[in-house]
């Protein structure tokens, strides 16, 4: 397919690789902010900026890869039936906090919530685009990325034993590594993006083995002092899915074994079903304990509180939700608080997909799911090794386990998937390989 004439004046910019820098380093933390907005939806809204200007000057027309194309009216479909949801939801009552920024409130919140998807789709579907024409800037980004995340990971390394002696940077806290990140949990979920990253660069040759396979071992430490239920979650769940989606016998049994090992390494460090039955045990009683616990804001605020008010609202409201991002607006009303302590606060469910289909309605979430998926089933369609599809589950995965849409690696790392598979469509062989025989 004929090459963008966006793209083609755009590659001899200086600045491109400034960019995909900026992406793959900023990708790896959101405490980096401008008010509410992260600094790299800043840099993607000036990409769009700039694309306009082109797509302008170039009279109005554009050739885009066929899949970048569909993904993109996909998404533009989710958007619009987004913002309708969110029309619809000001029949509501709401229960305002007792400081609301502007951007907030009733629909404007759902307004944000479309820009910021919108800036992380059109990033992701654009370096897709530049990656599959060229594999060179497909490398640099994802070595980028990874070397940031090794960096992040040897930030909280270093913070251990400085905390000890009580001076503590912000890379270690209450016995968790958390990098560049508030929290362990959540950077759990980013390691395992850096780690399947770190992987593909190993296999397609882009790094000395031995350098990058010390860094992944170095990493999986940095993994295992996060602590994090969900990043735990999520490695289950990837090996899980390379066992059940493996084309042979041999590395589906790789698959189950490596995947057992690392499930009972887990479990003697957390006991993950003791876990997942004290969170069911504690939402079951949240409209008492939450009385007992007024000023505990780990408990009256968060998942813990989103554990028993968000099935509420799915009942309440399963096909169309609650408007996306009113969850902090409405979880103080009656029908999904019940007896609940009354939080004075603004609030995020912090659930991922689950406390999205609160929002936006099980058939809505579930069509998001599946323009997630679609990478996945593009590569599938290619007949690549399970190392590339990791590139493009690592989303769906890392956002059913908790992290929200707005964070910003998930998509970064689809974006690699996206390039992969393009090239790989264009050229007949995964990018780093000699075109010997094209791919069946």
């Amino acid at each position: 397919m004929q090459e963008a004439p966006e793209l083609a004046a755009l590659r001899h910019i200086p600045w491109q690789k400034v960019f995909l820098f900026s992406v793959a380093t900023l990708a790896s933390t959101i405490v980096l902010k401008f008010g509410a907005i992260q600094y790299l939806e800043l840099v993607y809204f000036a990409l769009i900026f700039v694309l306009l200007l082109l797509f302008v000057e170039n009279g109005y027309h554009s050739v885009w890869f066929r899949l970048i194309f569909w993904l993109a009216m996909g998404y533009a479909l989710f958007c619009l039936v987004a913002l309708l949801l969110g029309i619809a939801s000001l029949r509501f009552v709401f229960y305002l906090p007792l400081w609301l920024p502007p951007l907030k409130g009733p629909l404007w919140i759902t307004v944000a919530r479309i820009l910021e998807l919108v800036a992380s789709v059109a990033g992701m579907l654009y370096m897709g685009q530049i990656f599959g024409d060229d594999a060179s800037k497909l490398k640099f980004t994802m070595k980028v990325y990874f070397w940031t995340g090794v960096a992040s990971g040897v930030f909280g390394l270093i913070s251990l034993p400085m905390a000890k002696l009580g001076h503590n940077p912000g890379g270690f806290y209450d016995n968790r590594l958390r990098g560049f990140y508030n929290e362990g949990g959540p950077y759990g979920l980013y390691v395992v993006s850096v780690l399947i990253v770190g992987w593909a660069l190993d296999r397609f040759g882009w790094m000395p083995r031995k350098l990058v396979r010390w860094l992944l071992a170095l990493m999986c430490l940095v993994f295992i002092l996060t602590f994090s239920k969900a990043g735990m979650t999520a490695v289950i769940a990837m090996f899980a899915l390379n066992a059940l989606l493996a084309r042979n016998l041999a590395t589906r049994l790789t698959s189950i074994g490596v995947g057992l090992a690392v499930f009972f390494g887990i479990t003697q460090m957390i006991n993950l079903p003791a876990v997942f039955r004290l969170y069911q045990q504690t939402a079951a009683e949240y409209e008492q304990l939450s009385q007992f616990h007024p000023e505990d804001i780990n408990f009256v605020y968060g998942r813990v509180a989103g554990a028993f008010i968000v099935p509420r609202m799915i009942e309440a409201h399963p096909l169309t939700g609650v408007g996306w991002g009113n969850y902090g607006l409405l979880r103080n009303a009656p029908e999904y608080r019940g007896a609940a302590y009354f939080t004075e606060w603004a609030d995020d469910p912090a659930l991922g997909l689950l406390g999205t289909a609160a929002e936006l309605g099980l058939p809505l979430t579930c069509y998001l799911l599946l323009l997630m998926l679609i990478p996945f089933f593009y590569l599938r369609h290619l007949r690549v090794p399970n190392w590339v599809t990791n590139l493009a589950l690592l989303q769906c995965v890392a956002h059913l386990c908790g992290a929200q849409l707005n964070i910003t690696y998930p998509w970064v790392v689809s974006a690699f998937a996206l390039g992969v598979g393009i090239f790989t469509a264009r050229n007949g062989h995964l990018p780093g390989q000699v075109h010997e025989t094209a791919v069946s």
